[in-house]
């Protein structure tokens, strides 16, 4: 039995890891199947015991000098204890690691232009979308209560491949911009000024005019960030989600398109922008009635990747939207932020100094119990998160947020890479001192200062999609 489960999670965690954005779905669903068979208890208290193993070995030694016999017997004796039972334990509880000590936030393979940061390339994503067909048709018809699931993700699957282009042209010999890029820097060390000038009209091609004062060019060269995303449908709340909702705190808003807006997607970051990007944002024409205090914000997504908690592109469609949102006021300088349902059905304790990497991992293991018992809605629909940047934008004016000296934890990550390792850091903003409500920053995932308060929305989980 407990071989049985461990294969079926198994194949759950390593679907997840490659549909990033329904990571959270697919381990909800391993949490359930393995709870039966190894609690999340009872993972903790076998962690705790294996961690004592760990440290057994030196205090014996130190009682072995001092010939305390009876301590050595005992100790040896539970050592062997634990042991045993760890050992018994052993397979199942490295499957466990997998589904209840998850830390990390995974980049989604296929969202543009992060390649550099999955260190997935190109080249390499018909093999991975290849393996995920065969994993979720394996779930198919190992976990037949989720089987409506897996075949619609199969499905988003297979009607990728008619639109993607994972495999580069036929005599090409780099992946990429950033490829073409190194390639031709490497041609310019080695004098190879033939070889320099052949890669100089491929990126001629494929990058956008440097942006001018006069016309800020796209930095985007993928098509795909250009476009205007897909629609999103009504939500269609019930009776009863609503007030239920409001029982926790939320409340429905209905976001009006600003497509004048959403049209800075094209001077998103792409991987050229290193090139360029810094300068691009103090060019780029704002649309009418937005204040100059928007281009900073608008840098942020110049010069940086983002990501949203599910690991894919942010890049905000703002398209027609219904959102659960907490529309609670920002409380003034020296104010206790208001408690409410939601924040104790996820087990914070309290909106005010909690570490980005707590409220994951609250959102992670409660998030999909509080949309389907205590809204009634489809964790596989929807997602609970910290409110989007763009969702704060489009209702901030009203509500009057960002005029006090605080910033707001908002959904998704900015990535960089450091000492050679990539890095999440936290988007945040809201900061009437810094840009008030078109600040937008970044923050390590563990910074619990007072200065950041939480502030959750309920969305819909196709504006997280980026493919």
């Amino acid at each position: 039995m407990d071989n049985a489960v461990s294969s079926v999670v198994t194949a759950i965690i390593e679907a997840g890891n490659i549909d990033a954005v329904y990571r959270d779905v697919y381990l909800d669903r391993a949490r359930a199947l393995l709870a039966p068979v190894l609690s999340p208890e009872e993972f903790r208290r076998l962690e705790q015991q294996r961690a004592a193993l760990a440290e057994l070995p030196a205090t014996i030694a130190r009682e072995l000098e001092r010939a305390n016999w009876s301590l050595v017997k005992e100790l040896s004796q539970r050592m062997q204890a634990l042991k045993d039972a760890i050992d018994d334990k052993g397979a199942l509880l490295q499957t466990a690691r997998t589904v209840y000590d998850v830390p990390d936030v995974r980049l989604d393979p296929f969202s543009p232009g992060l390649e550099a940061f999955t260190g997935i390339p190109k080249r390499a994503l018909a093999t991975l979308r290849t393996r995920a067909l065969e994993l979720l048709g394996t779930l198919e018809r190992a976990d037949g209560v989720w089987n409506d699931f897996y075949a619609a993700r199969r499905r988003a699957f297979q009607a990728r491949a008619e639109t993607a282009s994972d495999v580069p042209e036929p005599g090409t010999a780099t992946s990429s911009a950033t490829d073409q890029l190194e390639a031709a820097r490497d041609a310019l060390k080695a004098g190879d000024m033939n070889r320099l000038a052949a890669l100089a009209d491929v990126l001629a091609a494929a990058t956008p005019d440097k942006p001018s004062s006069a016309r800020a060019g796209s930095v985007g060269p993928t098509p795909a960030e250009n476009e205007p995303g897909p629609e999103l449908q009504p939500a269609g709340y019930s009776r009863e989600t609503l007030a239920r909702a409001r029982h926790l705190g939320l409340t429905s808003r209905h976001l009006a398109p600003q497509l004048e807006l959403a049209s800075l997607r094209r001077y998103a970051w792409t991987p050229l922008s290193d090139e360029w990007g810094h300068s691009a944002a103090s060019h780029v024409p704002l649309p009418s009635g937005f204040p100059e205090g928007l281009r900073e914000g608008l840098e942020v997504f110049t010069i940086h990747p983002l990501v949203n908690s599910g690991g894919a592109r942010y890049l905000p469609n703002l398209v027609a939207e219904d959102v659960l949102v907490e529309d609670f006021p920002d409380p003034a300088d020296g104010q206790t932020p208001p408690a409410s349902e939601l924040v104790k059905s996820l087990g914070l304790p309290g909106r005010r100094g909690l570490p980005r990497i707590v409220i994951e991992q609250a959102l992670l293991v409660h998030g999909a119990r509080i949309l389907e018992k205590d809204l009634g809605l489809d964790p596989r629909v929807f997602r609970l998160v910290c409110i989007p940047s763009d969702v704060y934008l489009r209702l901030g004016e009203a509500e009057g947020w960002g005029r006090q000296p605080f910033w707001t934890h908002f959904d998704g990550y900015l990535v960089r890479t450091a000492a050679g390792r990539v890095r999440l850091q936290a988007l945040a903003g809201g900061d009437v001192r810094y840009g008030g409500l078109y600040e937008l920053l970044a923050v390590g995932r563990d910074y619990d200062s007072d200065h950041l308060l939480a502030r959750f929305a309920v969305v819909q989980r196709t504006r997280m999609v980026a493919w």
